[in-house]
Parts: structure tokens; sequence; C-alpha cells
């Protein structure tokens, strides 16, 4: 029979500390924030890069001014003297036939509708007459559409206006109304120094010729008759 009163000792005392299943928990918990602290950090560094600057530019191309050439068949552009003074519309409807009439009458007709031309003889035929052009009557026009006229014989010869004096980039309206072309020997600055041919020197032209004009910084003139 026991002992009510009697103390029980027990053979061996309780273990203390953390059981496996803490400590794996412990662990798991341990690697979650250190994996959440990594994250963070990275984020972090990475909030607000700095933009890569763009290495790429645009390109600029200038191409350098040719020395002045002559055309066998120069182009003689729209009448800036008939487009201020003329009252004659700009062109429209069809080119007017010019086949048979005299080239001079033509060519001025053409320019004054605000027309390129471009004079090309040696046609057979009589002499000063246009033969044909291109494109041939009576097609479609434009302002600034070139037509080519086809002369018989050979350029007679034109009067030679006096530009020297004049602003450098003005002499080519006096000329090209003459069936001339200037050839700008040293730029289109300042104003006529010299020409050559000079009408007054003596000098003659024929048409589609070219006239050397020399620029500089000089007294301005007014055109020649």
């Amino acid at each position: 029979m026991t002992d009510p009163w009697a103390t029980r000792v027990d053979a061996e005392p309780p273990r203390q500390g953390l059981s496996p299943a803490m400590i794996a928990a412990i662990a798991t918990s341990v690697a979650v924030l250190a994996i959440i602290g990594a994250t963070g950090g990275f984020l972090l560094a990475n909030a607000n890069p700095e933009a890569s600057p763009s290495t790429s530019a645009t390109a600029v191309t200038t191409s350098p001014t040719a020395a002045p050439s002559l055309d066998e068949s120069p182009s003689f552009s729209p009448s800036p003297v008939a487009s201020a003074t003329s009252t004659t519309p700009a062109a429209t409807g069809t080119l007017p036939d010019g086949t048979g009439r005299d080239f001079r009458e033509y060519f001025a007709q053409l320019r004054t509708a605000k027309l390129g031309v471009v004079l090309i003889f040696g046609e057979t035929g009589q002499d000063g007459l246009v033969t044909r052009t291109s494109p041939a009557a009576p097609a479609k026009i434009r302002p600034g559409l070139t037509i080519k006229v086809y002369i018989a014989g050979a350029p007679p010869e034109t009067a030679l206006p006096k530009v020297v004096g004049l602003p450098c980039r003005d002499a080519r309206v006096p000329l090209g109304n003459s069936g001339l072309l200037p050839t700008y020997l040293s730029g289109q600055d300042g104003v006529v120094l010299s020409q050559s041919p000079d009408p007054e020197a003596g000098g003659t032209a024929r048409w589609n010729d070219h006239v050397e004009i020399t620029c500089g910084e000089g007294a301005t003139a007014s055109p020649s008759p």
C-alpha cells in the first residue's frame, strides 16, 4: 500500500531546450529573412538607375561648293524679271506649239510663262526656227517645268548686256534674258567687278554662251539698257 504523504522524486529531470521542430522553424525563418533582406537591398540599389547617355548622333553632311562647269545644253530658269513685272500668269494648261516659230519669240514666251528653257541648236531646217520641243505640244505644263527647244542652224549672235556694278546674284537676270549664262569665278557675294566678254571692250556673245563673272566689294550700278 502506497503512502499518500510520501514525496515522489523522478529518477531523471525533464530536459530543457529547443525541440528539433522548433529549431527547424527558426532556421526557416532566418533563411526567409535573409532572402527578404537581400531582395530589399537589390531593389533599393536599383530604384533610380541613371539612364545611359545615348551614343547615337545625327550626322550632318555638307556638300562642298562645286566649281563652275560649262553645260553643252544650258538650262535657263524661269525669268524672275517676268515674274516680277509681267502681268502674264504662270504657265497652266498645255504647252503652246513652237514648231516653225522664231526661237527668240518662243523663248521669251516660255520664260514669261515661268517655264525653264533648254536651247539646243544644230537641227536641220531654216536657221533660227524651232523644229520641235520636248515635251511636245500640247503637253500639260506647270510653273518651273523645263522645256527643251530644238532649233535649226547654229547659235546666232545675241545682245551682250553690261552687268559690271550689279549685285552678283542679279547678274544672271539680264544675261538670261539674252540667252547667256553666268559663270561665277569668285562666288556670288558682292557686286560684279568684271565680266568676260565685256561689251565695253568690244566683246560679243552668241546664244548659249557663258559669261565669266568676277565678284567682290564695290559700288553698285544700274543695269545697261
